[in-house]
C-alpha cells in the first residue's frame, strides 16, 4: 500500500508558460506549451482523446490566466458546465505553478467534427457557462459567469474578457490527442493594452487569424516562445521570466474526513466510507470509528490514482 502523497516528495511531468509584452508594449501576450501535462493527466485520470483535449485546453487557460494575477499567492478556476455529454470540466491554477483539473465523464467519446478535429464543442455543450473564480486571498473569491459562447473553450475564455473584464482578449488553445498519446497541447492568450491603436491592433489580429491549427502551429516549434516570435516575426517581443507548472493536488486525508462527515449530516456512520478525489484519483479509507471521533489507526489511502 502506497504511503500518503504528502510524503512522497514525487513530482509530476508539466508545462512551461511565457509572458511578456508584445509590439513595443501595446500587447500582453502568454504563451503556454503542455504536451507532458496533459498526457499525464490523460494517463492519470484515463481520459479520451476527447476529454483530454477538453480538460488540456481549459487546465492551459488556467495557467495563463493565473499568471494575470500581480499577486503570487492567489488562485484562478474555471468551470464550464455546457451541458454536454463530457459533463463538468473544472481545472484551477496558482502563479507559483501548481495546476490541476478533472473531467466529470473522462471516457466520453463523439464522431469528429465537420472539419475532421476532435469535437470539443459538442463534448462540452453550449448550453450553459463558464465561471471563473480569483482567490486573492480576500475574504471571498471574486467571481463571475458568463454563458459560454461556443464551447470550443477558447473563444469562451476571450468571451469571458471581453464582457466581465472590457479587454480585447485573443486566445488560441489546441490539444492533438490519440488513444492513450498527446501528440501536442499548447495556447496563447494576447491582451490589449490601453494605448494600443488601431492599425496596429487590427494587423495584429490578422496574424492570428492566418494561423493554421493552433496544435499543429505549437507542435512545429520547440516550445512556446518561438512559435510566439515565428507568428509575431518582426513585432517584437519583450520576454519576462518563464513560469513552470506542474500537476500539485491540495486535497489531504483530513479535508477528505472533514467533507465527508459534512455530507453526512447527523447519519451515523456505521461501516467504512470511501472519498475519491476528483483532481488526482486517490482514495481515502475511513472506518466508522473515524468518521464518529475515534482514532484513524489501521487506516490509509488505498489508491493514489497514479496511473501506473
Amino acid at each position: 500500500m502506497k504511503k500518503e502523497k504528502e510524503q512522497t516528495g514525487e513530482s509530476r511531468p508539466g508545462a512551461v508558460v511565457s509572458r511578456g509584452l508584445l509590439a513595443g508594449g501595446n500587447f500582453r501576450i502568454f504563451a503556454v506549451k503542455a504536451d507532458d501535462l496533459v498526457a499525464d493527466s490523460m494517463r492519470r485520470q484515463k481520459l479520451s482523446p476527447l476529454a483530454a483535449a477538453a480538460l488540456g485546453r481549459l487546465m492551459m487557460a488556467a495557467m495563463m490566466m493565473a499568471l494575470d494575477i500581480k499577486l503570487k499567492k492567489a488562485r484562478v478556476t474555471l468551470k464550464l458546465d455546457g451541458g454536454g455529454p463530457l459533463g463538468l470540466v473544472v481545472a484551477d491554477a496558482e502563479p507559483e505553478g501548481q495546476v490541476r483539473g478533472y473531467v466529470a465523464n473522462p471516457g466520453v467519446e463523439l464522431p469528429p467534427s465537420a472539419a475532421g478535429k476532435l469535437d470539443v464543442a459538442s463534448g462540452v455543450g453550449k448550453d450553459g457557462t463558464l465561471s471563473v473564480f480569483r482567490d486573492v486571498k480576500m475574504k471571498e473569491p471574486m467571481s463571475s459567469q458568463v454563458p459560454l459562447l461556443s464551447g470550443e473553450v477558447a473563444e469562451d475564455i476571450a468571451h469571458y474578457y471581453r464582457l466581465s473584464e472590457q479587454t480585447g482578449t485573443a486566445v488560441g488553445l489546441g490539444v492533438s490527442a490519440a488513444p492513450g498519446k498527446v501528440l501536442s497541447a499548447g495556447g496563447y492568450m494576447v491582451q490589449v493594452l490601453p494605448g494600443a491603436e488601431e492599425p496596429l491592433i487590427r494587423a495584429v489580429e490578422e496574424r492570428i487569424r492566418n494561423t493554421p491549427s493552433v496544435s499543429g502551429f505549437l507542435e512545429a516549434h520547440r516550445d512556446a516562445r518561438s512559435a510566439m516570435e515565428t507568428l509575431f516575426d518582426g513585432m517584437g517581443i519583450e520576454w519576462f521570466e518563464d513560469v513552470g507548472f506542474s500537476f500539485s493536488c491540495r486535497c489531504s486525508r483530513e479535508l477528505a474526513r472533514v467533507l465527508l462527515v459534512e455530507s453526512m449530516g447527523k447519519e451515523k456512520p456505521e461501516e467504512a466510507h470511501e472519498v475519491r478525489c476528483h483532481f488526482c484519483g486517490t482514495s481515502y479509507l475511513f472506518t466508522a470509528e473515524e468518521l464518529t471521533g475515534g482514532t484513524r489507526e489501521g487506516s490509509a489511502p488505498i489508491d493514489e490514482g497514479r496511473g501506473e
